[in-house]
């Protein structure tokens, strides 16, 4: 039974003109977890997420899992349709948002950073805003700078150190960079033998001119 993967759930609930739904399911990436996400025209726009911590590998797991999956479907499903109204206004409004931080131009102009592997935009809750080239890869660093913003960025005035303007996330062969930028994030991978602080200040200079 090892590498079971149980069956999801998906449900939707629609307010007006708009479709909610709800997608639950046990995911092995980048941990094992049972996973909702509760989307509004194919825009993530919160998700809900237990940790497992390891594969499946007995009927016991399995029917536990199961029932994790199934609870925290129904529990999920149930405050969407007692707060559609406020999720439809919450999506509309970061959606907006978004729009304003698409900017093809600036990813055309961040592809001429030879250096750069792909780049993309993300809101400070780690959305995808845009990308130069779409990958699982970037994706699961998408979820992982969600999660880790916050902390990045305001650790600096919870000490002595000061404001923090960038960071460089070490990922074993490659450097994320990270920079602010229109209320989200500017993100580049880079190979982690380049010189990581001429990219950035690159990456400044094209994000101060947008």
């Amino acid at each position: 039974m090892a590498n079971y993967i149980p069956n999801g759930r998906l449900s939707a609930v629609n307010h007006g003109n708009l479709r909610i739904e709800i997608q639950t399911e046990f995911s092995k990436y980048p941990e094992p977890r049972v996973a909702t996400a509760v989307s509004i025209s194919g825009q993530v726009i919160h998700k809900i997420q237990k940790s497992w911590g390891k594969s499946i590998d007995s009927i016991e797991e399995m029917r536990t899992v199961e029932e994790i999956i199934n609870k925290q479907h129904n529990e999920v499903t149930a405050l969407v349709h007692e707060h559609a109204a406020t999720l439809v206004a919450h999506s509309s409004t970061n959606a907006e948002k978004s729009s304003q931080m698409h900017s093809p131009e600036v990813l055309e102009k961040i592809k001429s950073i030879t250096e750069i592997q792909t780049a993309f935009i993300l809101t400070a809750e780690g959305k995808l805003v845009s990308m130069q080239k779409v990958t699982k890869e970037a994706e699961l660093i998408a979820e992982m700078i969600g999660n880790l913003t916050e902390v990045l960025f305001d650790i600096a005035r919870t000490t002595n150190m000061g404001e923090c303007e960038d960071c460089i996330l070490n990922l074993g062969t490659h450097d994320l960079l990270l920079l602010p930028y229109k209320g989200g994030y500017l993100a580049a991978l880079i190979d982690s033998k380049v010189r990581k602080r001429e990219v950035l200040d690159a990456l400044w200079k094209i994000a101060r001119a947008a």
